[in-house]
């Protein structure tokens, strides 16, 4: 996964773009996958599902090469939907007089609106971000991440194993609600004075860095706001007919978490073992909370109150993310400039996976991926081992909102019965990649301290990966029917 800059988990090393010349080859290579895909397609899908498939192969081909950056990718998608599918408000109708003029002879289209579309963007699961990005705007602008995150690491400074477990953790709960980028950036601060007093040759340092990163990168895949691919997941879901709360994705998530920074933390240990009488320095405070932090805090507690209570009082996730982001800026806790400087980018790059799932599902295309037969895979457990597979490995290089953007609505067009939890499965497997330093944004600023050799990260993250394949499979089995089994159908 990468990214110029992330704010809910999950993308951005940012860096120079591509060559002109290799821009142009990628962007040809693509168009002619893609006119390839529509007339092979043509064979054996309805005309719209063909031009959904030919979309598609435009939206992997340059999310996986970045080509351009992944937001204007996405606004791409989006748009370039609306000129082939929409017969309403779009262009569907005379892209089949252009292709019968070409002899190309298309078929019949589907009625599809434009606006089909452009809804994803108003989408409960974007207003949920959006009270999120700027209820962890206001903890960091007032000092409250770092100064509580101080206070909790105090305890585990008794011996290094502590320390490195108690950063995983600290930096795991915080991700679980602001940025995983900011999480990984604030842990690394307050933890680079211990660092830098550790002993010539320990291994402290390293394990310290990386144990934040890990840390930043599985605490989000505890709740829906946790990371963008959660997000796909958890409204793709909602708008294929299935309901799922803010406290079902945490039944599930929650304990995942939790397991998985146990075994990261015995990964990181093995691979970078440090002396069990080594002396750590103790953690320094970093100020106290004025009266701004002390009502941020107010506000994030009833708003995470009211998350988990969704249940009884009736109102969305969303609404109380707005309700959030009201009293915020009402109280004078953020300012415009602080609203402006939010990563609107990210809630693009959602908007673009959420419009993809749209276009398979009105096009066609997801009946004839419902009918391939995935049951050939040898039974529920493959299909989860070869789903978490590949969206580890796609986020290892790419995205991990963009992969869950093609992997996500796949799943849930799947002709088998729980593809929901296939789904899910998909989203969190994409947070689960952390061998690179270009793997997450969390890696890339605990390798540019440098003081992480890359071979230590690369050996730890595999494992940690590998690991991930197997718990999220068990979980897969195990774990999701029962909690999704006391969830009820929906409408879209």
């Amino acid at each position: 996964m990468t990214e110029t800059q992330t704010a809910m988990k999950g993308e951005s090393r940012g860096g120079a773009p591509p060559p002109v010349r290799r821009r142009a080859v990628v962007i040809g290579c693509a168009l002619l996958a893609a006119v390839a895909s529509y007339l092979v397609g043509r064979s054996f899908l309805e005309e719209s599902a063909a031009r959904a498939l030919a979309v598609f192969v435009v939206g992997a081909v340059f999310w996986a090469t970045e080509v351009l950056p992944l937001f204007a990718t996405a606004l791409l998608m989006v748009a370039m939907q609306v000129v082939f599918l929409a017969s309403s408000g779009g262009l569907a109708e005379p892209m089949s007089a252009l292709g019968a003029w070409m002899g190309l002879a298309p078929g019949p289209i589907r009625e599809i609106r434009a606006g089909v579309f452009f809804a994803p963007f108003a989408s409960d699961i974007i207003m949920l971000f959006l009270g999120g990005f700027l209820l962890s705007a206001a903890v960091v602008k007032h000092g409250v991440d770092s100064a509580v995150a101080a206070r909790m690491l105090g305890p585990f400074s008794r011996s290094p194993a502590m320390l490195i477990g108690g950063v995983m953790g600290v930096s795991a709960f915080f991700s679980m609600w602001m940025s995983n980028t900011a999480c990984a950036a604030m842990m690394v601060a307050i933890v680079h004075p211990v660092a830098r007093r550790a002993r010539v040759g320990s291994r402290l340092p390293a394990a310290l860095m990386v144990a934040a990163a890990f840390g930043a990168n599985i605490g989000g895949i505890g709740t829906p706001i946790g990371s963008p691919p959660n997000a796909i997941a958890f409204e793709a879901l909602r708008r294929s007919g299935f309901a799922i709360t803010f406290v079902d994705w945490m039944a599930f998530g929650v304990p995942l978490a939790a397991l998985m920074l146990a075994v990261a933390w015995a990964i990181v240990l093995r691979v970078m073992p440090c002396a069990a009488d080594e002396r750590v320095a103790p953690i320094a405070s970093q100020g106290r909370i004025g009266r701004r932090g002390w009502m941020t805090i107010a506000i994030g507690l009833i708003t995470i109150g009211l998350w988990l209570t969704g249940g009884w009082h009736g109102l969305s996730s969303g609404a109380v993310a707005l309700l959030a982001a009201a009293a915020l800026t009402a109280f004078g806790l953020l300012d415009r400039h602080d609203v402006d400087t939010i990563d609107w980018n990210v809630l693009i790059l959602i908007w673009g996976g959420l419009a993809i799932s749209e276009g398979m599902r009105e096009s066609g295309l997801g009946e004839a991926i419902a009918g391939l037969p995935v049951d050939r895979l040898g039974g529920g457990w493959m299909i989860g081992v070869v789903v978490a597979v590949l969206a580890i490995g796609l986020s290892t290089f790419m995205s991990n909102t963009a992969a869950a953007g093609l992997l996500v609505p796949m799943a849930l067009a799947l002709g088998i019965a729980g593809r929901e939890e296939v789904a899910i499965v998909a989203a969190l497997a994409c947070s689960l990649a952390m061998a690179l330093p270009v793997s997450t944004p969390p890696n890339a600023i605990a390798y540019a301290t440098g003081r992480v050799p890359l071979g230590s990260m690369a050996r730890a993250g595999a494992l940690v990966a590998a690991a991930g394949v197997v718990v999220v499979t068990v979980g897969y089995r195990v774990v999701l029917p029962m909690v999704l089994g006391a969830a009820t159908p929906g409408t879209p």
